[in-house]
């Protein structure tokens, strides 16, 4: 799924061996221009709030703007960490991120792997009373896959679905899509293939059922309030502002009411961390995502809390300017800026350098992963090299224009921007323009095409490197930059449906290489690292690497 930042989070002080941000950026030669980036800390963000919340709830920072919540329509991290409370599927993540029964209480699969009947448990609710059906989850994967729609995250569906790609092309009849509420309590769902990972995709946020005649009734206005959207997971919203926070209240009618042990959670949208921080060291906010700035202080506090992620951030080039069309140019890109300085001295959250375009950790071949299995794919920094990879584009192209390198406006995302700023005019003698936007603004102008240079981030949606390859398909919906080669669309749609396991990862690790090494397709950056001071007292705290977030039904409070 889309990261809050590319992902970019909020900074504070210190980088690294003492040396200031301001510093590093001077170091790369940004000088001024990169102080007169750096965003100034919030005032009054709980002036209204009355202080902490006290007893066995909870206050956390989600750190960015609410997008979207309703689960056809949704891409990014921060409305997911909100629907995974919220709404509940089919299936969900447990504490090892395994799918476990949720809404339904089993599945039957067919002995070839292609036909999953899942019978829904007794008693289920929506927040207003009324039942959980099959329909319910019928109706929303429809609208999903809907033309009209245009989610971009219908291609997860799709592609699993039988009919279902060719319903959603428009090119389809919805009684060809194999995807059947039987009755009250049973759904019966089709595959092209066999996926065994597709099981716990029925926990992800575009497989959330919606209750039709409530959804019609709301109209533009379904999931814009708290009464504009049915609940039927752990959690309600009481109170909702995408842009400064929401309240989660626990959820009585959901059927696991008894074991979700925190009842009330405070959710603040804090971007600036000097304010996050200030807050948290005053009993404030018991949870906060922080960036490097604040590693150094807090490393050896009992607050402090690091993690890997399934996470690549990535250079992405419009193809459809001249400039980017160049094979030499997006290789200049990929070459031409300190990899090791960006993620040791900038970042210093547990980021490393890109190898590739899958993250480390994400399942391949028997007891290996993708990125074991397939060595690196990306050559390390090379200044010289991308100079003249770089000056043999332009002379392929006649032009050097100024390139506009598109940023989010977080204070470490606009750090990042101007280390890349520096880096590519040094070692490349690039002309770069940094255009910052917020984040819901930087999502729909890529999601239009509108932009020339920018640098994004895709979290795994389910543990297997089809999610990050099939987003370079060249029809699909996330492939912001319009890459295509028809032989990269040709290993991924037959990966897709070849049920043996090794030459389907063969395939993929073909494409990796294509996409990256061969045809500087994306260039990857990092692989996030993530930090978060989270109080001590909150106990088996989950969030998860991919395809649910922050799962606040897991948590305990033992103060």
């Amino acid at each position: 799924m889309v990261g809050r930042s590319g992902r970019g989070v909020e900074s504070g002080t210190l980088l690294g061996r003492g040396i200031s941000r301001r510093s590093f950026l001077k170091i790369g030669g940004a000088g001024l221009a990169g102080a007169s980036l750096l965003s100034i800390p919030g005032c009054g963000v709980f002036e209204s709030s009355g202080g902490g919340t006290g007893g066995g709830a909870v206050t956390v920072n989600l750190g960015d703007t609410i997008r979207d919540l309703d689960s056809t329509t949704t891409t990014d991290g921060v409305s997911s960490n909100v629907l995974v409370n919220v709404i509940e599927g089919l299936y969900r993540l447990d504490e090892n991120a395994q799918p476990v029964p949720a809404q339904a209480e089993g599945v039957e699969i067919s002995d070839d792997k292609l036909t999953y009947t899942f019978t829904l448990r007794d008693g289920l609710q929506w927040s207003d009373g009324s039942p959980v059906t099959a329909m319910d989850f019928e109706y929303a994967w429809f609208k999903a896959l809907d033309p009209k729609t245009a989610g971009q995250y219908a291609y997860i569906i799709a592609q699993f679905v039988q009919g279902a790609t060719e319903y959603n092309a428009g090119d389809g009849k919805r009684e060809d899509v194999a995807i059947r509420a039987t009755g009250d309590k049973t759904l019966e769902v089709k595959l092209v293939a066999p996926s065994p990972f597709w099981l716990g995709l029925t926990a992800f946020f575009t497989y959330y059922p919606q209750k039709q005649s409530f959804v019609e009734e709301q109209g533009d206005g379904y999931a814009q309030s708290t009464d504009a959207l049915l609940y039927n997971g752990p959690y309600m919203l009481t109170e909702f502002d995408p842009t400064k926070g929401i309240t989660l209240v626990k959820n009585q009618k959901y059927w696991d009411a008894g074991s979700v042990g925190i009842p009330k959670v405070v959710v603040k949208i804090v971007k600036e961390l000097d304010t996050a921080v200030n807050l948290h060291e005053a009993g404030e906010l018991d949870l906060t995502e922080i960036d490097s700035e604040y590693v150094r202080e807090f490393r050896d506090s009992p607050d402090f809390d690091q993690r890997t992620t399934f996470i690549c951030v990535y250079l992405s080039f419009n193809n459809e300017l001249p400039i980017f069309q160049n094979v030499n140019i997006r290789k200049a890109f990929q070459l031409g800026y300190d990899r090791k300085a960006l993620t040791s001295k900038l970042l210093n959250d547990g980021s490393v350098p890109a190898s590739g375009y899958v993250p480390d950790g994400i399942d391949g071949p028997e007891d290996q992963t993708f990125r074991e299995a397939q060595g690196p794919v990306q050559k390390p920094f090379d200044a010289a090299e991308a100079k003249r990879l770089f000056q043999k584009g332009i002379e392929e192209v006649s032009e050097n224009p100024a390139i506009e390198l598109l940023s989010f406006d977080d204070s470490t995302a606009r750090d990042i921007a101007t280390f890349l700023q520096s880096q590519f005019e040094d070692n490349l003698g690039a002309k770069i323009d940094v255009k910052i936007q917020p984040f819901d603004r930087k999502l729909e102008l890529e999601a239009n095409g509108d932009f020339q240079l920018s640098y994004q981030g895709w979290g795994a949606d389910y543990n297997d490197p089809m999610t990050f390859l099939d987003l370079w398909l060249s029809d699909a919906s996330f492939n912001t930059g319009k890459y295509a080669n028809k032989e990269y669309d040709r290993l991924i749609t037959q990966a897709q449906q070849e049920a043996g396991a090794a030459k389907r990862l063969k395939m993929l690790r073909e494409a990796e290489k294509l996409l990256v090494e061969e045809d500087a397709g994306v260039g990857p950056m990092y692989f996030e690292g993530e930090v978060y001071l989270i109080e001590p007292f909150i106990k088996n705290y989950v969030n998860h690497p991919y395809g649910g977030g922050i799962d606040i039904s897991k948590w305990r409070v033992e103060r």
